[in-house]
């Protein structure tokens, strides 16, 4: 009887009112400014944004919204810095880490401070910003949702780490870049790139789920953390982008940084306490929730997969069937354009081609006259007997006409406006080994010793 009368009156009883929610001075300071700053990264750098997967507008919006910082960048390199040639320039680049891309990550951490100072200074009543800070882990979640997909799906298609290229095979080892070493190593076995874009699969499409976000947010920062390891140890020119991924996945981690050391330090129970979802008294905002993150589900798991599938299908296909034209040609000459005026083609830093390389799996590198490579992508219509190239940094492609006397000598001729202004190159086939040791190797479970060569 006692234990029922208990058991009633802790039924009846009224319910314990929620303490208010209280942060402390240099916790709501430093949010607004976190916030101010991630928030623009997010919406304004150009590239971590969630933009991209709008289709047909999405680019349009990244490039209007990134184009304040871009260009107050451009004119800081040219009127404070005075930096003269290509730097100073907004340019097309294969890289995220130009020198105006670090002034326009200046220019956003002055106007993330500008506003968490004006912030400070109009807000100085609130106590806590538990709603916005839902908002802002929803926002972030959804960047990296995106991000991580597109990382991993170009790995899980092999095609961001594409095999060893002629252009490297015949390129004395003291010569290659860091970078390039790095890639062609991760390119020569797909399947170790598939595991890879595997696990940053997984982390984007864990962290889209509100149930699983905090175990995505963790699995995303491991991975990328090696993802930042590489590029700033081999030098590949994605710093920036890889890590704000980083410093993104350890801002949604926060809010449950208390309960993870509770529960895998100090081995006590205990529940992640940050909120995943904003809070919606209404219906249609729940809704609208709900149906953003389905949206940006669908885009990344279905249709994003679809176009990478496209690409890779495309690569196998010229692997299995490569281009008649597949191999290392030199320019030997240049003839005079329509002016009077030698035009040898240019890369994207303005110095001349020596060597184009047409790869068995359908890409392109072009070497410079100072030995660089560039990505470029070439397509041979041996119908029309035309030959459309393009390199990374170069403005535009140019279409050929392609004259072949025999199967070592090629005149390519520029077609339509670039008649005038591009001249005809004389290429002579350069004979190639027959096969690479690097690419013959293969796999041994036994070796009596350690094959150095």
């Amino acid at each position: 009887m006692a234990e029922h009368a208990l058991l009633e009156s802790v039924n009846t009883s009224e319910p314990t009112p929620a303490r208010p929610i209280h942060w402390t001075f240099w916790k709501r300071v430093t949010f607004r400014f976190v916030f101010s700053y991630f928030m623009l990264y997010a919406l304004c750098s150009g590239n971590a944004t969630v933009w991209g997967v709008i289709p047909q507008i999405g680019d349009a919006i990244e490039n209007g919204l990134s184009w304040p910082f871009i260009h107050a960048a451009e004119w800081l390199a040219q009127h404070w810095l005075h930096v003269l040639g290509l730097a100073g320039k907004i340019h097309n680049s294969g890289s995220g880490d130009r020198l105006l891309d670090w002034l326009s990550l200046g220019v956003m951490l002055a106007v993330a401070l500008t506003a968490c100072l004006v912030w400070t200074l109009l807000d100085r009543r609130r106590r806590q910003y538990q709603t916005l800070f839902a908002w802002f882990r929803f926002t972030l979640r959804l960047t990296l949702g995106v991000a991580m997909f597109n990382y991993g799906l170009a790995k899980l298609f092999p095609l961001q780490m594409s095999p060893p290229s002629l252009a490297v095979l015949n390129e004395p080892f003291g010569n290659i870049s860091p970078m390039t070493l790095l890639w062609t190593m991760i390119g020569m076995n797909p399947l170790y790139e598939m595991v890879c874009g595997a696990a940053e699969i997984a982390g984007g499409l864990l962290i889209l789920f509100r149930r699983t976000a905090l175990l995505g947010a963790l699995l995303t920062a491991f991975v990328v953390t090696n993802v930042v390891l590489y590029n700033f140890f081999f030098d590949v020119p994605v710093k920036i982008y890889a890590a704000h991924l980083l410093l993104m996945s350890l801002v949604i981690v926060t809010p449950d940084l208390q309960a993870l050391v509770d529960f895998f330090w100090r081995h006590t129970p205990s529940a992640p306490s940050g909120i995943w979802v904003p809070p919606a008294s209404r219906k249609r905002f729940r809704v609208a929730t709900i149906g953003i993150e389905g949206f940006f589900l669908f885009m990344c798991a279905v249709v994003a997969p679809f176009t990478y599938y496209k690409s890779y299908t495309a690569q196998r296909a010229s692997a299995l069937r490569p281009s008649p034209l597949t191999g290392h040609w030199h320019v030997d000459s240049i003839m005079l354009t329509s002016d009077g005026k030698p035009a040898p083609y240019l890369t994207g830093d303005g110095l001349p081609a020596t060597d184009i390389f047409l790869e068995p799996f359908g890409r392109t590198m072009i070497r410079a006259s100072d030995n660089a490579l560039w990505r470029s992508s070439a397509k041979y219509d041996s119908t029309k007997r035309t030959f459309v190239l393009s390199s990374n940094g170069h403005a535009g492609s140019i279409t050929y006409a392609v004259l072949q006397a025999d199967s070592a000598h090629l005149l390519l001729t520029p077609t339509g406006k670039e008649e005038k202004t591009e001249a005809v190159l004389r290429l002579t086939r350069v004979p190639l080994p027959a096969t690479y040791p690097l690419l013959t190797r293969g796999f041994h479970f036994v070796n009596e010793w350690g094959l150095e060569r």
